[in-house]
């Protein structure tokens, strides 16, 4: 059974099993909150130069260390992976307890079966989709989602990206471990207008894969961004760009708040998630 339901390309589909244990914001910062010295308009200029930009120390310390408590010690995942071109979910937790078999089955199936379109294999924690259907109230991702919706955020982004159309994000938790990995693709969907990562593990080696790339069009690496601890990638889209293969060498998970940046009106802006508990 998901914890946090299942998520197809394209949809938001969830089920409301939430009765498994969580990580709460006990503990936590009652507000997230952009670093103070942040200059937005000298951060557009360089991100006009190529539509991408590296922003390090991009929220106040007790902001990204409380971001980066709550994933590291949440314990149930979604497990995403693409198979014969299928996006599929599974509980993590489960397939950790699979027999050798079972895994290797399962392994050739992500890395060696043929299939044209994006591949890849990462745990996910659909923020987006768990919001706005009420799963898990006083969960502290819950405060993730307001603020990378909040005006200082949404504000923030509009400025350096000069795209004054951003209307709110859906975002998602990832962590890429030993083995994970997600190929070349571009991200272009009806009002994606721009595409973040909030990057959330401390003291990460580049030895150790997991680097975001970018590429052109002969497919050359024309930049790659190792995830710098409260470092925040944002790029125009569509943009074509991958996750590096984390190696067997990585002694820590690839911890990140993904997300899109969107246009329009957000199609659940009136649905109304369970009140949190503070």
């Amino acid at each position: 059974m998901l914890l946090f339901g299942q998520r197809t390309i394209g949809t938001n589909s969830m089920n409301d099993s939430g009765e498994q244990s969580h990580t709460s914001d006990s503990g936590a910062t009652s507000r997230l909150r952009l670093a103070p010295d942040l200059d937005p308009m000298a951060l557009q200029a360089e991100f006009l130069k190529g539509l991408r930009l590296h922003v390090p120390n991009v929220l106040e310390n007790d902001s990204a260390d409380a971001i980066y408590m709550c994933l590291n010690e949440q314990q149930q995942w979604n497990l995403a992976c693409n198979v014969d071109d299928r996006h599929i979910d599974m509980d993590a937790t489960a397939v950790e307890g699979w027999t050798p078999e079972e895994r290797r089955k399962l392994d050739t199936l992500i890395y060696y079966e043929t299939g044209k379109g994006i591949r890849y294999t990462y745990k996910t924690i659909p923020i987006y989709d768990m919001y706005h259907n009420g799963i898990l109230p006083g969960h502290f991702l819950h405060r993730v989602h307001e603020f990378i919706n909040s005006p200082e955020f949404i504000g923030f982004i509009r400025t350096i990206s000069a795209d004054d159309s951003i209307s709110f994000s859906d975002g998602m938790a990832t962590c890429f471990e030993q083995g994970h990995f997600l190929t070349t693709h571009d991200d272009d969907v009806a009002t994606r207008r721009a595409a973040f990562v909030l990057n959330l593990t401390p003291d990460w080696h580049q030895d150790w894969g997991g680097a975001l790339k970018f590429f052109d069009e002969e497919g050359n690496t024309e930049l790659a961004l190792i995830p710098t601890y409260n470092a925040l990638n944002i790029f125009r889209i569509p943009m074509c760009h991958s996750v590096e293969f984390v190696t067997p060498l990585a002694k820590a998970a690839r911890l990140s708040i993904v997300g899109f940046l969107r246009s329009g009106e957000d199609p659940k802006s009136r649905d109304s998630p369970l009140p949190d508990t503070d």
